[in-house]
């Protein structure tokens, strides 16, 4: 989980009022200290991605509470989809809406050290408990020590990825905090052909 927690198919476009965002803010309050609510209308999105709500709380706890409240909730005969978003990307103002991958690159798990022969084994089966994986390829990176050893998890569908994410981000494994982002399909392609 992070702080961040973005909602989807609450209003559909075009349906965004001056209203919306006081509104949505006052609500999202019950569940914490709420530091910002930024709405965003993406032009040619699909109906129910097009207007994303952005909630910023004080405390991961609190956007926790606010997911597991408002995900899946009925607004107006819709059902509002709730999903954490990544802080880095939501300070930085990189809202905008991208297409997901089938390929997730999860860093921070384990140290280099800790690599042995069955490491890729056995995080394929961990992984294969959020959807139908194709392939699992670890490399190893000597430059950085939180991305020394680098897992690229090809999955069948985006929505295999989508639910992997949000399993694996920010997950605490031993003493380390996972990291996992979507990774470009073609490039993915080329990182295999390097690596063989």
């Amino acid at each position: 989980p992070t702080k961040v927690v973005i909602l989807t198919n609450m209003v559909g476009p075009g349906e965004v009022d001056s209203d919306l965002e006081q509104e949505t803010a006052e609500e999202a309050s019950k569940y914490g200290v709420l530091k910002s609510c930024q709405i965003k209308e993406s032009v040619g999105a699909p109906d129910n991605e097009a207007v994303r709500i952005f909630l910023e709380y004080e405390k991961t706890d609190h956007a926790s509470k606010a997911y597991a409240d408002m995900n899946g909730r009925y607004f107006g005969g819709r059902a509002v989809k709730a999903r954490f978003f990544d802080e880095e990307r939501y300070a930085q103002g990189d809202l905008e809406r991208r297409i997901p991958s089938r390929v997730l690159l999860v860093t921070n798990l384990v140290g280099a050290e800790e690599v042995d022969a069955d490491f890729q084994d056995e995080t394929a089966d961990e992984a294969c408990k959020f959807g139908k994986l194709r392939r699992c390829i670890v490399k190893m990176d000597g430059v950085h020590a939180d991305k020394a050893v680098q897992i690229f998890l090809e999955y069948e569908h985006a929505e295999d990825a989508t639910n992997a994410l949000a399993h694996l981000n920010g997950r605490l494994f031993g003493e380390r905090t996972v990291k996992a982002k979507y990774f470009d399909e073609h490039m993915f392609e080329k990182q295999v052909r390097c690596h063989q």
